[in-house]
């Protein structure tokens, strides 16, 4: 895995390399969004198989990271305009905020994928619909980060932000219902079921916080203080 976009020729026009530090990024983003489309299949599957794979594409993105941190710093040593030099400092954030969360992916959720597998008990019916909607809500919302990142899309991320209320409320109804069942059942399967999905949601909403950080770094920041 090598960087496609760094090219030391852009370093003499800062206004250049930065652009090609995001467009690097979006190739971390689309391996990032590449595990997180992974894990529900394989989550749903119980495939260690797929689950062991991506584990294995976070060393894809850690060595991406560093190359790009390692071009902002020789980007850095050539003169730049206040506001290239607040760009660089925003793609700084979020390349350790993308980073942050392929590790999510890569230590906690295969780890509940890991554990998940030795689980007899199933998810029923309406829980089932609810973990699928917040996750395809945060897979959504990771999308848009990267894209308003990659792209500089002010469009983009206001659209991450706004998906906050919509994570809550399935959170909260995940957990509210969960929380319900967890007294009316004494079953010790059942009831490590049921704490991971709460585990999971928990971790749902930690990528869709780090995706909400990637996303601010493109607005301006009267809205980006807005939480």
């Amino acid at each position: 895995m090598q960087a496609q976009y760094l090219d030391d020729g852009a370093l003499e026009a800062p206004s250049v390399a930065l652009q090609a530090v995001r467009l690097e990024l979006g190739r971390v983003g689309e391996i990032t969004i590449g595990m997180l489309r992974d894990v529900g299949p394989a989550l749903r599957d119980r495939d260690l198989e797929r689950i062991e794979d991506i584990a294995r594409r976070d060393d894809e993105v850690d060595i991406l990271e560093a190359e790009i941190f390692r071009y902002l710093g020789r980007i850095r040593v050539g003169h730049m305009t206040e506001r290239e030099s607040a760009e660089m400092q925003q793609l700084m954030v979020a390349t350790d905020n993308l980073e942050n969360l392929a590790d999510v992916i890569e230590t906690d959720m295969v780890a509940l994928a890991r554990k998940l597998v030795n689980i007899k008990s199933a998810t029923e019916g309406e829980t089932r619909t609810i973990l699928i909607e917040l996750y395809e809500s945060t897979l959504k919302s990771v999308g848009l980060a990267v894209q308003a990142i990659r792209d500089n899309d002010q469009r983009a991320a206001e659209s991450v932000m706004i998906m906050k209320d919509t994570i809550r409320d399935q959170s909260e109804r995940l957990l509210e219902r969960k929380a319900t069942r967890l007294v009316a059942t004494d079953d010790p399967d059942y009831l490590t079921l049921v704490r991971m999905q709460m585990s999971f949601v928990d971790q749902m909403r930690r990528i869709y916080t780090l995706a909400k950080r990637i996303a601010k770094v493109v607005l301006p920041p009267g809205i980006a203080q807005k939480d």
